[in-house]
């Protein structure tokens, strides 16, 4: 299995972090990898869920989620640099049946701000 090191700045390791369903949110805040099929579930899941709770449309809802969808790009850019798009085209289509071809996990870093002097 290949682990994959991401460095994300404040907003995004903060994102991430409230996309993360039970357990893997606190295997994510101790640095334990976590399965990219767990990962990539967990956030398009999040994204996909006002269409699954009935109170809106995916037309709205991708219209909405900017900084969510250019998150799931940025980690999927990870291990499909030549395809960053390749979850995204998968929302509305059986989230829940999503599955990874490449066997991987995910360890996320917040990158370390300095301090304006």
């Amino acid at each position: 299995m290949e682990i994959y090191e991401v460095m994300l700045d404040s907003k995004q390791y903060a994102q991430l972090k409230s996309m993360l369903i039970g357990d893997r949110k606190g295997d994510f805040i101790r640095k334990i990898p976590i399965s990219g099929n767990d990962l990539f579930c967990d956030m398009i899941h999040e994204i996909y869920s006002p269409v699954i709770d009935g109170w809106s449309t995916l037309e709205i809802v991708l219209k909405e989620s900017d900084k969510a969808l250019d998150l799931l790009r940025f980690m999927t850019k990870q291990i499909f640099p030549e395809d960053e798009n390749y979850f995204v085209r998968q929302i509305g289509k059986n989230w829940a049946n999503i599955r990874l071809e490449k066997d991987c996990a995910f360890r996320i870093y917040k990158i370390k701000e300095e301090g304006i002097k």
